[in-house]
């Protein structure tokens, strides 16, 4: 079992910093709020998203996989 979070919760904070604030805090995993955005209040952190989905690649992907486990981060 791994204990995490969901980055959405952090909408001013790029995805490496909360990875790297949730591996100093002990945290074992990010769950990684990736969905589009939207405007207004149609559902709860619509406008946050940590990976454009839209652009991501397979080597994008693996980069940000590498940066995440060299944090430690799953």
């Amino acid at each position: 079992m791994h204990l995490g979070i969901l980055t959405a919760s952090f909408p001013d904070s790029g995805l490496m910093q909360v990875a790297g604030w949730a591996a100093s805090e002990g945290f074992d995993a990010v769950e990684i709020a990736c969905w589009p955005t939207a405007e207004g209040d149609a559902r709860r952190y619509a406008g946050t998203a940590h990976i454009d989905v839209d652009g991501l690649t397979k080597d994008k992907a693996s980069e940000i996989a590498g940066e995440l486990q060299a944090k430690g981060i799953s």
